[in-house]
């Protein structure tokens, strides 16, 4: 089995066990979510956060986009642009959304900035698994491969996963860029060596 036939059974089975959880079940995990974002912004003291507007079948993140904004903490999610860009935009717990590109959620604020590059403290990416060496394995489309080999260096990146998408190991191939640490419903970590 290739790399890429291996990634996309890999995907597959993360698609499959997301989609056995139901909703109350992602609802109960919403809070686990919420403190662990919570805490990982007071332990790096982070003013600034790149993050994701989720999908159904993810970790939720507009419930810590609206605890922390009312915090003071800024959040700045993307607008995918064809061709595998994304551009940033600031939000926060009002901010409309609409269906971009490949069917995500995202800010709708009207045109962004293209450019690429984003000042922050601290990155949350999705990811369909992670491994203990900071591997992630995204889903397929690439723009957050081309966005996180653009940061500047010593920038934290968090894969923010269910405790059952933390895996032994994962392919990564040239273009992944390994995550400083992760994310689930049960806390935060730093990647050991990151």
């Amino acid at each position: 089995m290739t790399v890429h036939e291996l990634k996309t059974s890999l995907r597959a089975e993360a698609r499959a066990r997301r989609g056995a959880r139901t909703s109350a079940q992602r609802r109960d995990l919403t809070p686990g979510i919420t403190e662990a974002l919570s805490s990982l912004v007071a332990d790096l003291e982070a003013t600034s956060v790149a993050i994701f507007l989720s999908t159904p079948q993810e970790p939720q993140t507009r419930e810590a986009i609206r605890v922390l904004s009312a915090r003071g903490i800024r959040f700045f999610t993307p607008v995918s642009h064809p061709g595998g860009s994304m551009a940033w935009t600031l939000v926060d717990a009002n901010t409309p959304e609409r269906t971009g590109l490949g069917g995500m959620p995202e800010p709708d604020v009207g045109e962004v900035d293209t450019s690429p590059s984003i000042a922050v403290d601290a990155v949350i990416c999705p990811a369909a698994a992670v491994d203990d060496t900071g591997t992630r394995l995204g889903w397929g489309g690439g723009y957050y491969d081309r966005f996180l080999a653009d940061l500047p260096a010593g920038t934290l990146v968090f894969a923010l996963v269910f405790d059952d998408d933390v895996v032994s190991d994962l392919p990564r191939e040239a273009h992944d860029v390994p995550v400083s640490g992760v994310v689930t419903p049960s806390g935060w970590q730093l990647i050991a060596g990151s």
